[in-house]
């Protein structure tokens, strides 16, 4: 393989996005390939957080919300999105070009199409999102982290493989440890994540729940909460007032580390969020996040929640109440955290990220696709 080998990226800007796409980078990096990376303004806050590699920013938009109004500029934001991204392919003529979904990824993901170049898709959800299923019905390949992700053409058939959600190495490495086991002398460690973007209703009810426990529980808890900017007064104020330890910040780069050491994690269910909770085996309370167009988040922990893994509070059945009764449950259940964990473990993917690379690499040199790790030579 020549170790000019060009390979394209395209992802949005969220973390659920970029961070499969910086975990795969990695990998083709070490394999020898010249890695771009495609993304839009907001993807670029997230890539000190990645491995070096060439940067593009390119326009985005998203063709939904925002209202009548606000259509024609998304609209002429795209089609600038796709003459750029036609441009920087012409120029960089790479191997292979892979969207992971968002709008950031439509313009190289369509214009790969159009010139005919190698495109393959990665779903990180358990719904096929729009950018995504508009490649598979152009003619792209597309990879899955789960086994029934739905919206799949049938046309796709013969270019399907599941290879799992790419994990960062951050992950991994946390993941060689294994669960916390709780000992009830030891203080409770409460991490809550609302996602890349935050979660307004994580930030008041967690801090109305807790203040629904015993003086003793509070005196135990340590919570560690990502919270947005605007609201990160009211939190810490929230918390201070019960006597309960609080860390807040609007971003956790060591976030590896902090669900590493969590007894319990009450967080969204976007796809990252929950590939790494189930690696790590971190007890989770999961709120999707409601009014999605596609409800991704619901069918995300659907499988993990009918086998015991993790829990699930729809957003509309969130009090401060139901939530102090299931932390209180749990702060006394050492046995049953621990059968949580062990179970979720069980829905580890650990090799996502070398299954995707493999993909990857077989359309690169033109080899039949094959994401499984090749078979040793017993004979060798």
């Amino acid at each position: 393989m020549s170790g000019v080998d060009k390979i394209l990226l395209a992802a949005g800007g969220t973390g659920g996005h970029m961070f499969p796409a910086g975990a795969l980078a990695e990998q083709l990096k070490e394999a020898g390939y010249d890695v771009h990376l495609a993304t839009d303004k907001r993807g670029m806050a997230y890539v000190s957080n990645l491995t070096p590699m060439e940067l593009h920013q390119l326009p985005a938009a998203t063709v939904y919300g925002g209202g009548l109004l606000a259509l024609p500029l998304r609209v002429i934001t795209l089609i600038l999105s796709l003459l750029a991204s036609l441009i920087l392919i012409i120029r960089l003529r790479p191997k292979v070009i892979i969207g992971f979904g968002g709008y950031p990824s439509f313009g190289p993901v369509i214009a790969g199409i159009l010139l005919r170049s190698q495109v393959l898709v990665h779903e990180q959800n358990a719904v096929l999102g729009r950018v995504n299923k508009l490649a598979t019905n152009l003619g792209a390949y597309v990879a899955t982290s789960f086994k029934d992700t739905a919206n799949i053409p049938a046309a796709a058939a013969q270019k399907l493989r599941r290879t799992g959600n790419p994990l960062r190495p951050a992950i991994l490495k946390a993941a060689e440890g294994g669960y916390r086991y709780l000992a009830s002398a030891r203080a409770f460690e409460l991490l809550v994540f609302g996602g890349s973007q935050g979660a307004s209703i994580l930030a008041e009810t967690v801090p109305q729940a807790l203040a629904l426990l015993s003086t003793e529980k509070k005196r135990r808890l340590r919570v560690v909460h990502q919270v947005r900017q605007p609201e990160m007064r009211e939190a810490l104020d929230a918390y201070a007032a019960e006597g309960v330890y609080s860390e807040i910040r609007d971003f956790f780069n060591d976030l590896p580390i902090r669900m590493r050491r969590a007894h319990l994690m009450i967080a969204r269910s976007g796809a990252s969020t929950v590939a790494e909770a189930t690696a790590l085996g971190v007890p989770s309370i999961f709120v999707p996040l409601p009014g999605s167009l596609d409800q991704d988040q619901k069918h995300n922990v659907r499988q993990l929640v009918k086998r015991g893994g993790a829990m699930v509070i729809n957003q509309k059945d969130l009090t401060a109440k139901s939530l102090a009764a299931e932390i209180e449950k749990l702060m006394d259940d050492e046995m049953r955290l621990q059968r949580l964990s062990d179970k979720a473990r069980k829905f580890a993917e650990l090799d996502a990220t070398g299954r995707l690379f493999r993909y990857v690499d077989s359309l690169a040199q033109k080899r039949p696709v094959q994401v499984d790790k090749p078979k040793e030579d017993k004979n060798g």
